[in-house]
C-alpha cells in the first residue's frame, strides 16, 4: 500500500474501496457543491443500484485510490482506474473547500503521478470542466496536453488531458496533431 509523508502534518495514502466509500459517503456532495448536473440520471431500482455498486467494489481491473490527509483529517482524495494494459483514468479527484488554495491538489496529483509510473503506466487520461483552473492548471503544469473535448450528456462540454511518461510517445503524439516541436 502506497503511503508518503509530503511534509510535517501532510500524508498522502492508498484507500481500501471501503475507506474510499465512506470517505465520498461523507464528503462528495460537500467537494462539488457548486456542480451543475443535467438532469437526465434516469430512475434505477434498489438492486441494481447494489449491484452497480458491488461491480464498482469487486472490478479486477487496477484501480487507485488515494487520501490526501492534514493533521489526521481528510483533505482529499483522487480515485481512477486503468481502462487498458498501459493507460490510466482519473476518474475523481477532490479537494475539500477548507482545504483550497494550499497546493494539496498539486501534491496529490504528484503522488497519483507517482505511484502510476511505479505501476508502469504509459499514458494518463482524464477529463474535465473547461471552467475548472484549480485542476488544469496544476495538470498542465506537471506536463499534461489538451488532447480533445467531448460532450456529455449530463457534464456538458469537457476537455481531455493526457500525460505521457514517455518523451518519445508525447513526441509522436505532438507530430500527430501538426505540433512537430
Amino acid at each position: 500500500m502506497f503511503l508518503q509523508d509530503i511534509e510535517p502534518g501532510i500524508i498522502v495514502k492508498e484507500l481500501s474501496p471501503e475507506e474510499l466509500t465512506q470517505i465520498l459517503e461523507s464528503h462528495f456532495d460537500k467537494a462539488f457543491e457548486n456542480r451543475a448536473d443535467a438532469a437526465v440520471t434516469p430512475e434505477i431500482s434498489e438492486e441494481a443500484k447494489a449491484q452497480i455498486k458491488q461491480r464498482r467494489i469487486q472490478d479486477s481491473r487496477y484501480r487507485l485510490r488515494l487520501g490526501i490527509f492534514v493533521d489526521g483529517e481528510i483533505a482529499g482524495w483522487h480515485y481512477g482506474y486503468s481502462t487498458d494494459a498501459e493507460t490510466y483514468y482519473m476518474q475523481n479527484s477532490a479537494v475539500l473547500k477548507e482545504f483550497r488554495g494550499k497546493k494539496l491538489y498539486s501534491k496529490l496529483l504528484t503522488a497519483t503521478l507517482e505511484v502510476l509510473k511505479q505501476q508502469g503506466f504509459q499514458v494518463v487520461t482524464s477529463i474535465h470542466h473547461p471552467n475548472n483552473p484549480a485542476v488544469l492548471i496544476p495538470k498542465l503544469k506537471q506536463g499534461f496536453v489538451i488532447s480533445g473535448t467531448l460532450l456529455h450528456e449530463r457534464f456538458r462540454f469537457l476537455v481531455e488531458l493526457k500525460y505521457f511518461y514517455n518523451s518519445d510517445r508525447r513526441q509522436a503524439f505532438n507530430r500527430n496533431i501538426g505540433l512537430d516541436i
